[in-house]
């Protein structure tokens, strides 16, 4: 995916470190996640990113205290995670532990899977208060890790986020495939990175979706800034 791209300049060595050793473990999951055509059912067409995550439930992760919009059609599992604490995975592909053929894995189901957390220094300096570059930084390098494929970005789009967790930045592009691959396809891919709030206490969330041109076949990154943008600490529940 870096083709045609330079390196963050704010990337860390930790975040090569996770690459490194959770690469194989992560491919593996998302081809799991992602095996279907990607495509809404007619009902969920007609739903906007905003009337989708509206009509979702909350979810609480308790590991970084943060509620969680859950959206409509979506399920959050929370805990030990190779990324993040909590997970956004299409009900549709079923509950964990059911693989490709089952009955939870429909060809109805939108494609994507968002991780999501506390910034920490395996992703990022603590030091750097800058959330942009941590959302850039995130972006690229969770992109390289979750889509293991040569590609080119394009679309690239920077837009500012307010929360009750504090304010932030938000990062997405498509990716183009380069060359043969059976990740992606022609189409491309989306990828989404926001880091929000300051100090000890900010939180990230990444989000990967299939094909990711911008068509109802799979949410747009206004649907990933919905969630975002309704992140509250927990104490106000």
């Amino acid at each position: 995916m870096t083709q045609g791209q330079n390196p963050s300049a704010g990337r860390t060595r930790a975040i090569l470190l996770v690459a490194l050793v959770a690469v194989l473990a992560v491919v593996a999951a998302v081809v799991t996640v992602m095996v279907s055509a990607a495509t809404y059912s007619p009902g969920a067409r007609t739903l906007s990113p905003k009337i989708q995550v509206a009509a979702g439930a909350d979810h609480v992760d308790p590991e970084v205290g943060l509620v969680v919009r859950v959206p409509e059609g979506w399920r959050a599992e929370s805990g030990e995670m190779i990324f993040g604490t909590t997970a956004l995975i299409p009900e549709a592909f079923g509950e964990p532990g059911e693989g490709e053929g089952s009955e939870g894995a429909t060809e109805d189901a939108p494609g994507g899977l968002v991780f999501l957390g506390a910034l920490t220094d395996q992703l990022f300096d603590p030091q750097e208060p800058d959330n942009q570059l941590a959302a850039f930084t995130l972006a690229t390098g969770m992109g390289q890790i979750l889509l293991p494929v040569p590609g080119q970005p394009v679309e690239e789009r920077i837009e500012e986020i307010s929360t009750r967790v504090g304010d932030g930045w938000a990062v997405s592009f498509r990716v183009l495939p380069v060359g043969q691959q059976n990740l992606i396809g022609p189409e491309g891919a989306l990828v989404y990175s926001a880091v929000v709030g300051e100090g000890d206490s900010r939180y990230w969330l990444t989000y990967i979706g299939l094909p990711g041109q911008g068509a109802l076949d799979s949410p747009r990154a206004e649907w990933a800034t919905e969630i975002v943008e309704r992140l509250r600490p927990s104490e106000e529940i």
